[in-house]
């Protein structure tokens, strides 16, 4: 029997909604922590609580950076851009204006802004590298196979930047925040992928938004450019909803592409277990995350 995973993305994909869905399911939050203490970083914890929506509980996950302020919870909950990562319902991009980050959705959105000339983009107080952080997931005392999810998650999210600001991928920065807030919402969920134990994994459609969302160049299109771009060779399907705001950011469907997620109706399965994980944005609708962990019969 193949054990699998199955992301239901029928409000989109963030981040903080794939770590708190995972926790939902049966991942254990302090195993967690003491995975994402094996990285040579620090300036972060893990906020994980219970909470209800429309009548169903699931797990509101807010990643929560030293000396930014606290998240709201209101309208501008998941507008903290530049300056705090991802503690919001909403995508998963570090934009300003009415969007939401990659808590709720998640805001991992890499910037391809090279730093300034002569500058070392590792060292950069505001900026980490695409190669600085995969030299820190390589360097660290995780295990293999989380080391080999979490460099294939960043590496799509980077190769999409690369090509939507045609600039190498070796030139991709992450706000420094944005990086770590990034950082524990990939590794976060290819530790809670192994935790889990899963065989394969499996998700529906994603559904996303429309409109735009404003971000430091000015409004952008939904779906956004680097989810576009990893649509693209990826068989996954995306469904248009009349929402006018972000439900897909880069990181939720890094994670996807970056665990070589097959798009599938869900099928013939034994359910073991099931876990939401709540955005934080009022989006008109259900907005969560459900993740399905189960059993999948050998084809013959």
């Amino acid at each position: 029997m193949k054990r699998v995973l199955y992301f239901d993305c029928i409000a989109g994909i963030s981040g903080d909604m794939t770590l708190g869905a995972l926790i939902h399911l049966g991942a254990d939050a302090d195993k967690l922590r003491a995975e994402l203490d094996k990285l040579d970083v620090s300036g972060f914890s893990l906020a994980v609580g219970k909470a209800q929506m429309n009548g169903i509980t699931g797990v509101n996950l807010d990643v929560r950076i030293d000396g930014a302020d606290a998240p709201a919870r209101g309208a501008d909950a998941d507008e903290r851009a530049y300056t705090h990562a991802h503690e919001h319902g909403g995508p998963d991009h570090s934009h300003d204006g009415n969007h939401a980050h990659d808590h709720g959705h998640a805001h991992v959105h890499a910037h391809s802004h090279a730093p300034d000339a002569g500058a070392d983009p590792a060292r950069n107080a505001e900026h980490r590298s695409f190669k600085s952080i995969r030299a820190l997931i390589e360097g660290s005392g995780l295990n293999g196979n989380v080391k080999k999810m979490s460099i294939a998650i960043f590496t799509a999210i980077a190769e999409a930047e690369a090509a939507v600001h045609d600039t190498p991928v070796a030139e991709v920065v992450f706000h420094e925040v944005g990086a770590l807030d990034s950082i524990v919402d990939i590794v976060g969920a290819a530790v809670c992928v192994d935790l889990l134990g899963a065989d394969e994994i499996l998700c529906s459609p994603v559904h996303d938004g429309s409109g735009f969302i404003h971000c430091r160049h000015g409004l952008i299109p939904v779906p956004v450019p680097a989810v576009m771009e990893m649509l693209k060779g990826s068989g996954i399907s995306i469904v248009g909803e009349d929402v006018n705001t972000e439900m897909v950011t880069p990181t939720g469907f890094g994670i996807l592409k970056g665990l070589d997620a097959r798009c599938t109706r869900l099928p013939e399965i034994n359910i073991t277990g099931v876990g939401y994980g709540f955005g934080k944005r009022d989006t008109g609708r259900f907005n969560a995350l459900r993740v399905i962990l189960g059993t999948l019969a050998e084809q013959a």
